[in-house]
């Protein structure tokens, strides 16, 4: 049967065009006892196709509908989704400015508290070699020169090494050249604080063994390096290890500020005439408060 309604599909087709339009016209215009035999042949053999046809006419409108309703909340989870970015663009906008305000409200206290001038600066470049140096937007027009010390609101960055027209290089002081005097703050005991090299740790040298020095020390800056003003702080002592025999210990000190996140400097500049930096709050006047250290 199937393989007959496949080889004279095309003739089927055409006598069911012509019987629809037939019973459709026979069914509404006339009532079921007035229908001839041929009419209801002709309705028996349409009905079935028509309601086929009106199926699947439903179905395609359904479907249409559906596909329209899928497209529109997609759209709409597009929307949704484009709203959602940028409200935590914003967010974070507004975080960061919030998180640059604190920094420079610390910067505009530390900077009312020094006497003599200081100049703030943005951190514009990173040395990309071994060296622990960065670079500054301020430079010779603004009065640096090299030697300066440089520092935040939270203790020592480091010195300034090199001058240009609006830019300064400045080593950091966990450069494993550099080298800062320092004191004990709670023993007094005088000290070297020299680099390693690794953005986290200093190293404690020239420290006697017999000195009043133990791990949880804070360290000061004694000024009698002629770089950096007395009193700032350099960071905190770490384990500490006497040997039996031998002059000096051994330590490690984590340092008061992180270099590796420093966004603006502090460069505190000398007056022309050759007069030292200007001093600022030491690590006493600010009541020993250490808000770069744990």
């Amino acid at each position: 049967m199937l393989a007959i309604i496949l080889r004279y599909r095309e003739l089927l087709l055409v006598a069911v065009l012509l019987l629809l339009p037939a019973g459709t016209y026979v069914a509404n215009a006339k009532q079921a006892r007035d229908l001839s035999s041929l009419d209801k042949l002709c309705l028996a053999v349409s009905a079935p196709l028509s309601r086929a046809i009106d199926g699947a006419v439903g179905g395609a409108i359904d479907l249409w509908t559906g596909y329209v309703a899928l497209r529109g909340v997609r759209e709409e989870n597009l929307q949704l989704r484009e709203a959602l970015a940028e409200a935590r663009a914003l967010a974070s906008e507004r975080l960061e400015a919030g998180l640059e305000n604190e920094r420079l409200q610390e910067l505009l206290s530390f900077s009312r508290a020094s006497k003599g001038r200081v100049v703030a600066a943005p951190v514009i470049g990173v040395s990309p070699t071994h060296r622990r140096v960065i670079t500054i937007s301020a430079g010779e027009g603004s009065g640096i020169a090299t030697g300066m010390a440089v520092v935040t609101a939270n203790g020592v960055v480091g010195k300034v090494i090199a001058t240009y027209g609006h830019e300064a290089d400045v080593q950091l002081v966990v450069d494993s050249s550099s080298a800062v005097a320092a004191r004990v703050q709670r023993s007094r005991a005088r000290v070297t604080v020299r680099g390693t090299g690794e953005e986290k740790s200093l190293q404690l040298a020239n420290a006697l063994r017999t000195d009043d020095i133990e791990a949880g020390d804070v360290l000061i800056t004694s000024g009698t390096d002629r770089v950096f003003p007395k009193g700032l702080v350099i960071g905190r002592i770490g384990p500490v290890r006497r040997e039996a025999f031998g002059m000096y210990l051994e330590g490690t000190v984590l340092p008061a500020v992180d270099v590796s996140g420093l966004e603006e400097v502090l460069v505190l500049v000398a007056p022309a005439d050759g007069t030292p930096p200007p001093t600022v709050q030491t690590f006493e006047e600010k009541g020993g408060v250490l808000p770069g250290l744990p």
